[in-house]
């Protein structure tokens, strides 16, 4: 059956209590669990779950990859006696701390190697919604919608300085003193939506912007991956397919990749790609992939070939809506949602074999970190 390329992607001035615990920037830091109220194993991590509109159910469970400690569906309610809030967009690892945007609730956090919440800085009710968070020599950057990215001190979550431009604001990384920021999207007149087609490419240390670079429409997702960066386009939902990109830092030039949905990077110089397309009945399947990162050699797109040996069979048309591969041993971790239930995260050993299936904790699983 012929399949139509059409991928789609399915997304201090607060402190908790009287002191603020600062969050640790040294380049060799070790774990901080203090104020845990659970002992945690060295190696650990963490999945992030954005729950639903509404809700209040976002949230972090905790995993062991090596099986010694019980699985925490909401690590954060059980070390901060709070629920995290509504929509959760984003989450990262800078120097064995946590940092998690919660753009329902319009906040960025930094949170201990345990999950216990170190720092907390609030946007106001008129800005617009944090989307993503970038970290980097002491600061951290956080795009809103409405063309705002904010620079904070990554100890306090302390603002420090602001960038205004650009529209709607995603995907953000920093790379040679440089920030590449995903201008998405505008609105006009009555909600209509029109697709940008650029990259903000902003100095970090001044927070002016010095050039512009045009990818596919509808960027989202940036990722720096060995000292390349690449963007997911989620194109326009019509007639322009979602797409991968790369950037060179060096050059700013711009090369299409793949077709993609979901992109992560593996410990063996590939990328590991999903893409989920639609026939002409529009039926879905998705196809797991790698490329060599280096030639951008595909190495099985679209040929039946995947990197999961023994995938089950809902993978078929599940919508993927996590996909990490863990560096220090090559595991594969798959996260599926129904968009109303748990979802379900399936981890895969490096070559491919189904190993283990466990609920998420939460609705929505997008992003898992790990730490030790």
């Amino acid at each position: 059956m012929k399949l139509r390329k059409l991928c789609y992607t399915a997304l201090c001035s607060l402190l908790l209590g009287a002191t603020t615990v600062a969050c640790n920037d040294d380049e060799t830091p070790d774990l901080n669990d203090n104020g845990s109220k659970v002992e945690l194993p060295a190696r650990r991590a963490f999945i992030m779950y954005e729950g639903s509109l509404g809700g209040n159910n976002a949230g972090i469970s905790f995993y062991a990859p090596a099986k010694d400690a019980k699985f925490i569906s909401d690590i954060y309610y059980t070390q901060n006696g709070t629920r995290m809030g509504d929509l959760a967009n984003t989450l990262i690892e800078h120097d064995n701390y946590l940092y998690v945007v919660v753009g329902g609730s319009k906040y960025v956090a930094c949170l201990n190697s345990a999950g216990v919440e170190q720092a907390r800085h609030a946007f106001g009710s008129s800005e617009g919604e944090p989307r993503a968070i970038d970290a980097e020599d002491g600061y951290v950057y956080v795009t809103q919608y409405g063309g705002k990215i904010s620079k904070l001190k990554a100890q306090t979550l302390e603002v420090v300085a602001t960038f205004e431009g650009g529209d709607n604001l995603e995907g953000i990384v920093e790379e040679n003193g440089k920030l590449y920021v995903a201008n998405a999207y505008k609105v006009e007149g009555s909600g209509n939506f029109v697709y940008n087609t650029e990259i903000l490419v902003i100095n970090a240390a001044t927070m002016k912007q010095e050039k512009s670079l045009t990818v596919v429409e509808n960027p989202e997702e940036i990722y720096e991956i060995d000292d390349m960066i690449y963007v997911l386009s989620k194109g326009n939902y019509a007639d322009v397919a979602p797409a991968l990109q790369a950037i060179d830092p060096r050059s700013d030039k711009v090369t299409y990749v793949s077709d993609a949905s979901k992109v992560t990077k593996g410990n063996n110089g590939l990328l590991y790609i999903v893409c989920s397309a639609y026939d002409e009945n529009w039926q879905l399947t998705n196809h797991f992939f790698t490329l060599n990162a280096a030639d951008k050699k595909e190495e099985s797109f679209y040929k039946g070939d995947s990197f999961l040996q023994n995938p089950p069979q809902s993978f078929g048309s599940a919508a993927i809506y996590l996909l990490e591969v863990d560096e220090e041993t090559g595991d594969i971790y798959v996260g599926t949602s129904d968009y109303v239930t748990n979802g379900t995260i399936y981890r895969f050993n490096a070559a491919g074999q189904l190993t283990d299936t466990f609920d998420a904790g939460g609705i929505n699983p997008t992003t898992m970190v790990f730490i030790d």
